[in-house]
This record gives structure tokens, C-alpha cells and sequence, in this order.
């Protein structure tokens, strides 16, 4: 059987045509009420043609929208930059059209970049970022003044000044607070399709066993019909002897296969411990197989050499041999000559430290550890390398289990990182 590379989709590219949609309708309505209201119940007196033409501009884009995208149900990467730089512009000429950064709706430009930052990556976002800035920075010296025949509207240079500059913070740190949020759910969902994508896999090569005893099964009914053929037309005497012959070699193909789907349907029982449970010590000397292959020495040391828990039987579930193959591995590959695991039982809980003699963990990320795409370790380079991601799925896969997982560096003078898996016996059982 292939086995096919699975492709993990990158999450969060361009936005729901109908969303986007919906959002510029309510904006176009929006915007000619609050025209009206302050007209006609304030007394400003507003550039109607400019305004009208502007919203105008709006309504018509969004008709183009609807017919282009009516049946498609997300814009791409692309589209939905240059809609929302649209619409950025649209909402700079309303401004411009209205006082500029006096009027107090100027705070709706945080609203683009709200979408922008949790629905398009770093790149597009960037762009439109920077061409919010450089349209407030325009309206900040060139608007049309607002009018009121019974209030004196003059600013003070300085108030604009200050609505400059809180709009620039304010749109920096949307950016880089929803923005690491929403990058942060992606990374997080990313590395959660792997791990699912991983014990699919596990669980699939699992179900072998049965799939076999299933094929035996339907398989066994036409071949005992062909062998009852073949024996009794070998008794047939107007049957000459060389097609005898080709029946007898026909009946012994036959038992053949007969004894090969017998011996692949001899399922074993769900409830024999020698096939759904392993010994704690035989699991970790086949997973420490792993290290010799990258010239890797390794050691495994139990409590007081105590054989009871050595013994002690572990549930053969995927999550548990991924998650602690993955961590075992990662010791390896940091490892300057050897990787240690020690066993220990406290209560019920059985304490497995695995240790290499490296460099350790970076002090500045240790905290993050077990987050995905985040590099844990030390190469020989003294550069960060590694994205992380084997860690967050161990960790993901043994929490599942109620095996709780810490990682720490050994303490001066002695080098290496630890990482301690806490397993309870409920595990075992």
C-alpha cells in the first residue's frame, strides 16, 4: 500500500464571499444613515453629491462581488486583499469627504484591519496596513471642513496630531495581538490535523488483523465450492487423464490458498494481554531501538532493578507508543553520545525521565515548550532548530491519555534536557 503524504491545508486564506458581502451591506446602509442624521438632526452641512458617489462606489463593488462569487463559497488570498483595500478606500474618501480626522467615525478604519489580521497572512496584511496608515496620514492635512452654522468646528492642530497617533497604536497593536492570536490557532490547529492525521494512519494498520479474518471469511465459501468441483470431476471417468491431472494440481492451489486465509483469520482475541498489553520494559527497549540507528547509545534504569515494574503491563494504544517514540527520537536527535531513561514508582504513578546529554533547552522558550512550531532545542550550532511540533504532538497524545508530560534542563554543572512523563496505573489496566 502507498503511503501518500498528507497534505495539511493552510488555515484562515481569504474569507466567506457571503460573509464579506453582508459586512459591506450593512456598511453601506450604515454610512447613509449616519449622513443623514447628522444633516438633518445635527446641522452639519455635508457634500452630498461627493458622499452619495462615494457610497455609490460601495453598493456598485458589492453588486460586481455578488454576481462574480454568488456560487463560490471563499474569496481566495488575493481577492479578498484587494476587496478590503477597496474598501479602505471607500471609507478614506467618506472621511475625506467629512472632516477628515476630526470626524470621530475615523476609529471605523480599525474595522478592515480587524478582518484582515484573523482572516489573511502576514503578508496581505502588512499591505493593508500600511495603506491605512498612509491614508490617515493624508487625512490628517487634507479634508474637506465640516460645516455647522451654529457651532464653531475649528480643531487644534494637536487634537489631530493625537487622533494620529491613536490610531497608529491602536491599529499596531491590533495587529500584533489578534494577529499572534489568530497565527498562534492556526499553527495549534495545523499540528492537531497531524496528530490526527498520525494515529489515523496507526489505527488504520491496526485494523489489518481484522480486515484479513474478514477477507478469510468470504473467501472461504467459493474456494471450498471449487474444491467439491474439482474433486468430483477428478472422478469423472470421461474425463481424460491429462485433465485430471490439471484438477489435482487445481485442488492443491485450492487448499493452499484455504490454509493461507486461515492462518491470516486466526484474529486473536481483544481480551489476550500478549496482544493488546506490553511490559513496560519490552516498550521501552523497542522504542530505544529507534536510537540506534542514529549511532545513539542508550540505557534503561529501573527503581532498585524492582521487577514488578518491570512487569507492569501497558495498554498498546496508539497514542501512547507515537507519543513516546516521538519524545525518545527527539532525545536522539539532541543527544551528543547517550539517552538515558530512568523508572521510578511513586504511589501510583510510574515516573519515566528520559535524558540526554546535549545542550539542553533554550532558557528563553522553555516556558513555551509543547506549543506548536516553537523551537525547543539546541543544535551543535548554538541555533535554535526544530520547529516543535514533535513535542506538541507528544504531549497532545499522552494528556489524552492522563499522562502528564514536563520538560526541564538538567541542573549545573551537568548538560542535557529531561523530560518526565508522569504514567498512572489506570493506564495499565
Amino acid at each position: 500500500m502507498e503511503d501518500k503524504k498528507v497534505e495539511i491545508p493552510s488555515l484562515g486564506l481569504g474569507i466567506r464571499a457571503k460573509t464579506l458581502m453582508n459586512l459591506r451591506w450593512v456598511a453601506a446602509i450604515g454610512q447613509t444613515i449616519t449622513c443623514l442624521v447628522v444633516d438633518y438632526f445635527f446641522g452639519f452641512q455635508l457634500p452630498w453629491t461627493e458622499i452619495l458617489l462615494t457610497i455609490l462606489a460601495l453598493i456598485v463593488s458589492n453588486l460586481v462581488l455578488y454576481s462574480r462569487y454568488f456560487n463560490n463559497n471563499r474569496l481566495s488570498e488575493t481577492a479578498t486583499t484587494v476587496v478590503i483595500a477597496g474598501d479602505i478606500l471607500q471609507l478614506a474618501l467618506l472621511i475625506f469627504f467629512t472632516g477628515g480626522l476630526s470626524n470621530p467615525f475615523v476609529v471605523l478604519f480599525i474595522t478592515p484591519i480587524a478582518i484582515t489580521v484573523t482572516s489573511l497572512p502576514i503578508r496581505s496584511t502588512s499591505i493593508l496596513i500600511v495603506l491605512t496608515i498612509i491614508f490617515i496620514t493624508i487625512l490628517g492635512s487634507f479634508n474637506y471642513p465640516l460645516e455647522n452654522s451654529l457651532l464653531d468646528l475649528s480643531v487644534h492642530p494637536i487634537f489631530i496630531l493625537g487622533m494620529w497617533v491613536s490610531l497608529f497604536v491602536t491599529i499596531l497593536f491590533l495587529t500584533f495581538y489578534a494577529g499572534g492570536l489568530t497565527e498562534e490557532s492556526r499553527k495549534t490547529s495545523g499540528a492537531l490535523k497531524v496528530a490526527e492525521n498520525l494515529l489515523v494512519r496507526e489505527k488504520n494498520l491496526s485494523s489489518l488483523d481484522g480486515l484479513a479474518a474478514a477477507a478469510a471469511h468470504h473467501l472461504g465459501t467459493p474456494l471450498g465450492t471449487i474444491s467439491l468441483i474439482a474433486n468430483e470431476l477428478k472422478n469423472d471417468e470421461s474425463i481424460n487423464d491429462g485433465a485430471k491431472k490439471d484438477l489435482m494440481i487445481l485442488s492443491e492451489e485450492v487448499d493452499k490458498c484455504k490454509k493461507i486465509l486461515n492462518s491470516l483469520g486466526e484474529k486473536p482475541s481483544s481480551d489476550d494481554d500478549l496482544i493488546t498489553k506490553i511490559e513496560l520494559q519490552a516498550l521501552l527497549e523497542e522504542l530505544c531501538e529507534l536510537i540506534k540507528v542514529k549511532e545513539i547509545e542508550f540505557s534503561i534504569n529501573f527503581e532498585n532493578d524492582d521487577s514488578g515494574i518491570k512487569e507492569v503491563l501497558l495498554k498498546r494504544s496508539s497514542e501512547l507508543l507515537l507519543g513516546l517514540s516521538n519524545i525518545i527520537e527527539n532525545a536522539a536527535d539532541f543527544a551528543t553520545s547517550i539517552v538515558e531513561l530512568k523508572v521510578s514508582q511513586n504511589g501510583n504513578v510510574i515516573n519515566l525521565e528520559i535524558s540526554d546529554d546535549g545542550k539542553g533547552f533554550s532558557n528563553s522558550i522553555l516556558n513555551r515548550i509543547g506549543d506548536p512550531y516553537v523551537s525547543s532545542r539546541f543544535k551543535s550550532s548554538d541555533s535554535s532548530d526544530g520547529l516543535g511540533l514533535g513535542f506538541f504532538i507528544s504531549k497532545t497524545l499522552l494528556e489524552r491519555l492522563n499522562i502528564s508530560i514536563k520538560a526541564y534542563n538538567k541542573t549545573y554543572p551537568e548538560n542535557g534536557a529531561v523530560v518526565l512523563i508522569k504514567i498512572p496505573y489506570d493506564v495499565t489496566s
